[in-house]
């Protein structure tokens, strides 16, 4: 059995879709997916949200969940909060 590539570039990969719901940007190209890590199986990596009174911070976070969850060999996923 070989062992999964799971990388911080794999897990940009992954997030390239999700978008911004307010500007309708990949949050990758918006560079707000930062400081990507990786312990065995827990992925973690800081979202940086315009705001911190984002009215959507929530989706987003759902949404970045969701697709890292798809890459194989990821057990867990941590997002730390940051705005500019």
């Amino acid at each position: 059995m070989t062992a999964t590539a799971l990388s911080p570039e794999a897990v940009l990969e992954i997030l390239r879709p999700v978008e911004d719901p307010e500007l309708r940007k990949s949050l990758v190209e918006l560079n707000m997916i930062r400081n990507v890590s990786i312990d065995g199986g827990a992925v973690r990596f800081t979202l940086v949200l315009t705001t911190p009174a984002c009215p959507l911070r929530e989706f987003i976070v759902d949404d970045c969940k969701r697709a890292v969850k798809t890459l194989p060999g990821v057990e867990s996923v941590a997002l730390y909060r940051d705005w500019e």
